[in-house]
């Protein structure tokens, strides 16, 4: 089932479509439909996730990058603050559809130590079944 996203709320706000979200089971899928997440967008990013483990109650979480194609340093502050918040709920999140040049980035932050990074959301599905590692 959809989530809305928030409205818009002035002429400089990023546009609404930043990410759409669905309930798969109980996995909240949250899609990124720009194409470049800077650090203007890293801002909303990281309010519309956090607003989302209040919304949604979900402990299971996939962020699906098919579109992303450029992400600035600012975003990933908004990932890792976002796994701070999941994990004291015991929560979980995976990647998927990570282009090869986000991908780079994770690799270089070694941020692909932290963030499981899938090929693509069935997989992350997949994932998400098994347990938690420790």
């Amino acid at each position: 089932m959809p989530i809305p996203p928030p409205t818009a709320n002035s002429a400089n706000s990023l546009p609404i479509d930043l990410m759409s979200v669905e309930m798969v089971a109980d996995v909240c899928v949250v899609t990124i439909l720009v194409r470049e997440l800077d650090s203007r967008a890293s801002e909303e990013l990281s309010s519309r996730l956090l607003a989302l483990l209040t919304d949604t109650k979900a402990q299971k979480y996939i962020l699906d990058f098919d579109s992303v194609r450029y992400m600035e340093s600012a975003c990933f502050g908004a990932l890792v603050t976002f796994l701070k918040w999941l994990s004291r709920f015991d929560g979980r999140v995976v990647l998927a559809n990570v282009s090869e040049n986000v991908r780079f980035l994770f690799n270089v932050t070694r941020l692909d130590k932290v963030f499981l990074l899938c090929r693509d959301v069935p997989s992350a599905l997949q994932a998400l079944e098994k347990p938690a590692e420790e």
